[in-house]
Parts: structure tokens; sequence; C-alpha cells
């Protein structure tokens, strides 16, 4: 969302509305163990001479640069951009200290001031309340020149772009459509990256489980009116499949935002209270797994056997086609919809009653004052997160750390623009208007269940990369004790499959030895590795069951972790995600369930087969989901993150 300009003092912020209050972070996680504190200083006198005041020895040269620019900028457009670079604001917001700075150096209506902190990473633009510039265009220049330059650490060219970017927006016409507000914000520099989409988080999620909660009916072409207003209707077999996966990304959607509605409710009003909701979740639940299985079933080439088609000759109105399996095809795809249908009727049919308890009138001021608790927890345990993966970072190697690589800075942006929906709830209960406060509190709810699995998904990628390195000196011991038997059991046409399994097995040892290393890739592929031995006939490794089962728990502990991986991208990502990856996810989440089953019985050898095919589904919705989000521009990693 677009930075505003609040006009309300002789000195005001220009402040991006993905940022509020975000000193109120800062202030948190300085204040936890572990934080050195920088030198602090108070507003300052400006140079003398020139426009730029390096107190942090910033600009390494680049001074003269910065002043060509600002220099500039003042003999076309009469307009004074000040640049003053400190090692921190002092304790004060960044800005009351660029404000207070302003006004002590007494600058004027045509005179800006860009402050930056460079120990704590923060900055803030005061500019004058009767500026020619309207808050929308100020905004543009901090969020298109400054912030990018800042996310560098290339403090001269946040200076040189604002520069640039002002004498710009000055040669155009002036306008003044920002809104006002007395708010005091503050953009830190560490939480940027994203922040645009975050900035839009609050507001669209909470359309969107508006749209979605409780039934899959209310969108777009889903659930049981997606269904029922087409039933009898002749379809060409491209557009009905086209609509199966709109529907199952919808109901997918719609149950993931009941199962998150539920768990705010449970908190709230306790489990006996909410279990008729619970149960029909739970049937919905399992409506939506036997569609996914279905359109697996599609998928997959050729179609395998064993789940069976509805009973009973195809609806009148479907006509025979001529390509083999055609008919049964749509027979297949109207049972998705039909699945959907049924999901969506049953949480329906709860969701009164459901949402009875919930009324917006209802207890805000408490519901309000446990979003507050969840907000101040989730603070500390992102200072905790932020430790956790620098460890990590220093341990493992990059692609180990790939699926959270950004999430303590996404957890950051959640929690910035719950800071929004919090201050705009308590300004709703000041104005007695406790409807719009509960629109506000749920939306701190679930921009809060965001940041929630963020923090959640570091933790658990940490104990996981922890237990694959333990597991992993077994799994290659057991490897490396079947390369003898293949070799001497193998025939001719087994030394290629021999040659590749032994090089996997040397490979993974000098990861090992030589410095930091993915051990949940180097896992994956020792068990892969050993799979291929077995089949080239090397015998079971002695003690037989007991040795499955160690090699069971190693395939469960990769499959879980990429399973879970795909999960955090969809749960977080998910507009961008289409069916293709979710298909994979909820045939993975089954196989992994089966495998679960199995394994507490006398042979987990079908467990094994069970969980090596989940494994496989669940690195094939990893990569789909992947794929989906960076087409869709959100992909950590491809130009929006540092």
């Amino acid at each position: 969302m677009t930075p505003r300009v609040s006009r309300t003092g002789p000195r005001t912020a220009v402040r991006a509305v993905r940022a509020l209050v975000a000193v109120l972070l800062a202030t948190c996680w300085t204040a936890l163990p572990g934080a050195s504190p920088a030198r602090a200083q108070d507003p300052v006198p400006l140079a003398a001479s020139g426009w730029v005041t390096d107190r942090a020895h910033a600009l390494d040269g680049r001074a003269p640069e910065v002043a060509a620019a600002l220099g500039r900028l003042h003999e076309d457009r009469s307009v004074q951009l000040f640049a003053v670079y400190v090692d921190d604001f002092s304790g004060r917001t960044a800005q009351d200290w660029a404000d207070t700075t302003a006004q002590q150096n007494g600058l004027g209506r045509d005179d800006l001031l860009l402050a930056v902190a460079t120990g704590p990473r923060l900055y803030a633009l005061s500019v004058d309340q009767g500026f020619r510039l309207s808050d929308q265009v100020l905004g543009e220049v901090a969020r298109e020149s400054v912030e990018p330059a800042l996310r560098r650490a290339d403090w001269a060219g946040a200076a040189v772009g604002a520069a640039r970017d002002l004498d710009t927006a000055l040669a155009g016409p002036a306008r003044r459509d920002g809104s006002v507000s007395a708010s005091d914000y503050v953009l830190p520099v560490a939480v940027l990256v994203g922040a645009g989409a975050v900035a839009l988080y609050a507001y669209a999620r909470r359309k969107r489980r508006a749209a979605t909660r409780t039934t899959p009916a209310s969108a777009p072409g889903a659930g049981a009116a997606g269904w029922e207003r087409d039933a009898g209707v002749p379809r060409e077999p491209a557009a009905l499949e086209a609509e199966a996966d709109r529907t199952l990304v919808a109901t997918d959607d719609a149950i993931r935002t009941s199962d998150e509605e539920l768990g705010f409710a449970v908190e709230r009003f306790g489990e006996a209270a909410t279990r008729p909701f619970a149960r029909a979740l739970a049937y919905a639940r399992s409506e939506l797994a036997t569609a996914f299985r279905l359109r697996q079933q599609l998928d997959d080439d050729p179609p395998p056997q064993g789940l069976a088609l509805p009973q009973g000759p195809a609806p009148p109105d479907e006509p025979e086609l001529p390509e083999e399996g055609g008919a049964a095809r749509r027979r297949m795809l109207r049972e998705i919809l039909s699945r959907c249908a049924s999901a969506g009727r049953r949480l329906d049919a709860e969701a009164e009653a459901f949402d009875a308890p919930r009324a917006p009138e209802r207890d805000t001021p408490r519901a309000l004052e446990t979003v507050e608790t969840a907000f101040r927890t989730l603070t500390g345990r992102t200072a905790a997160a932020d430790s956790t993966l620098t460890a990590l970072r220093q341990r493992y190697a990059e692609s180990a750390l790939a699926p959270v690589a950004h999430h303590v800075e996404d957890a950051k942006e959640h929690l910035v623009a719950a800071t929004a929906s919090l201050n705009a709830a308590h300004q709703a209960l000041d104005a007695e208007d406790p409807a719009e406060a509960a629109t506000h509190v749920r939306t701190t709810e679930a921009t809060l269940a965001g940041a929630t699995a963020f923090l959640n998904a570091v933790d658990r990628r940490a104990a996981e990369l922890a237990r694959a390195e333990e597991l992993l000196p077994g799994a290659l011991a057991d490897a490396q004790a079947a390369v003898a038997p293949a070799r001497e059991s193998s025939p001719d046409a087994g030394h290629e499959t021999l040659t590749r399994a032994e090089t996997v097995l040397v490979g993974v040892g000098r990861a090992r030895a030589s410095g930091p290393y993915d051990p949940i890739d180097a896992l994956r592929r020792v068990a892969q590795a050993e799979a291929a031995l077995a089949e080239l006939g090397a015998p079971a490794r002695e003690g037989g069951p007991e040795h499955l089962r160690a090699l069971l728990e190693r395939v469960t502990l990769t499959a879980r972790a990429t399973a879970a991986a795909a999960e955090d991208l969809i749960a977080t990502r998910g507009d961008a995600v289409g069916c293709p990856a979710r298909t994979r996810l909820w045939e993975a989440r089954r196989h992994l369930a089966q495998a679960a089953a199995e394994a507490a019985g006398p042979d987990p050898a079908g467990a094994l087969a069970e969980v090596r095919r989940a494994d496989t589904l669940a690195q094939q919705a990893l990569a789909l989901a992947e794929a989906d989000v960076r087409n869709d521009g959100d992909l950590p990693g491809q130009g929006e993150k540092p």
C-alpha cells in the first residue's frame, strides 16, 4: 500500500500504512536479552555548510555525490532536502527524532529532512504541513527510492534516489490527496522486504475470510452454489476440469479459513461450545480429501485402480464421449464438484450456530485483550526465531534453510500489519462502535495467525535439521554396508546404478566433513541410494524389521519436512497456489497417514512404500507451489527479498 503523509502539524511524517507503529516492535526487540545497545545521539544541529550531515560515517567517501544530488534538486526546484545519518535515534521514535531535528534547525515549508539511523536500521522523512507534494507522491518516493537503497545498506543511494524522484515529482502537477492521521508511524528498514504485500494483508485477508469463512459456497465457483447452479448443464471436459480445479482450490481455502476460525473460537469459548462445528469441519475435510484423491487419479498416467466411481449410470445429460475413458473422466470431475458441494453444505448447516456466540457486539474488549496478549507473545518469539535462524545459517547450507529463509522478516511484517488493526480496533472502541472493533479484531487474529505460522515453521525446521543430522550417520553406515553385497549379487546391467549409489554416498560423506550442508537432503539421497542398492539384490541389513523401522523413520522425516514446507507456502501465499500443488499435498498427507497406520503392524515394509510415495508427492507439491508463487511474483528470493 502506498505510504501516506499526515499533515496534522508543522512537521509531519511520511509513513507507510504497512509499517504502522513498527517502532513498537523495534523497541521490544532491542529490549530483549542479547540486544546490544548502540551509541545514542540526540537530535543534532545540521552541518553549517551543505545539505549532508553524516554523524555515523556512513557515506564512505560518497558525501560529495550526495551533496551534488541535493544541490541539483535545490537548483532545479527550489527545494532543500537535508540528509542526516546517525548511529541511532537516542530512544526516540524515528519520526519524533526527525521532526525535532527539523524544528530545532528551523526548516521551512520547502525543506525536507531524511533522517537515517544506521544502527537499528530505521528512517523517517519529515516534511512541512504546507509542502507542495501530496502524501501519496511522497510515499511513492519513499517506497521506490529510499526503501530499496536502505534495504541494501546503500545509505548514500537513499538520499540520491530521493532527490532524483523528488525532482521528477516536482516537475509534474502538485497534488494534495493524502489522508490525515495523527498517529506516529515509523518504517524499520529491517521489515521493508515484501511490505507492499503486507500493507494489503489485513484488508485482503479479512475480505477473503468474509468470502470463504465456514463455507466454500460463498466463493465464486465453489461449494454447493458453484455446483448446484449448473447441475444438468452439459459441459466440455476441459471446461468441467477447469471448474473442478477452481472449486477444489476454493474449498481448500474455505476449510483452511474455517479451521483457523475454529482455533480462535476454541481459545475464546472452549472445545465444548465449538464441538458441533469441529465435527462439521472434520466431515468437510474428509469430503475434500476424497475429491483431491480423485483429482490425483485423473493426473496419474495411467490412472490407478482402487477408488470407485459413483455407482449407477451416468447422468442423462452426459453423452458418451468418443475417446476411450472420456465419460469416466467427466463423471470423476462431477464427483469432485459434488464432494466439494457436500463439504460446503455441512459447514453451512453449522455456520449460524457457530457465529452466534461470536457476534461483533459481544465482549469485544476482552477479545481485543486476548489478541494484544498474543501480539506481545509473538513479538518475543520473533526475536527468538531471529536468533535461531542466525544460528542455523552458521551450521547448515543455504538450501537447508530455503523454506524458512525469510520467515522472520515475514513475521515482523505481519506484526507490523497487526499493529495497524489493533490501533483501528482501539479507535473503534473509543468511538463506541463495537461491530467495527470486532472486525479489526478478526483482522488482527488472521494477521497474527500468519505470523505464528512463519515462526512455527522456523522452530520446526530447526528440529527437523537437528534430527536429520542425528540420523544421517546411521543411514550412511547402513547404505555403505549394502554396497558390497549389491556388487556381488548385481548383474552387469546394474553396475551403473551401483556406481551412482556409491557416488551419492561418497558425496554425502564429503559434504558432512567439509562444512555447512543440508542434512535433510543428504538423508533423502542416502535413503534413495540404499533403496537402489536393495533393488540390485543387496540383502537387508542384519536386524531385519529393526533396520526397516530405522529406514522408515528417515524417509518419514524427509517426507514430513517437505510436506510441511509445501503446507507453509500454501498457507501463507495460497492466493497464488493452484490446484496441482494442493492435490499433491493432500495426497502426500494421505500416504503419510496410511504409513503411520501400517507402521504399527508387524511388517513395516508396506509403511515404507507408502511414505516413499508421500515423499515423492511432497516434493512435487513444493516444487509446484514454488513455481506458482514465483510466477505470481511473490516468491522470496525472486527480486522481493535482498
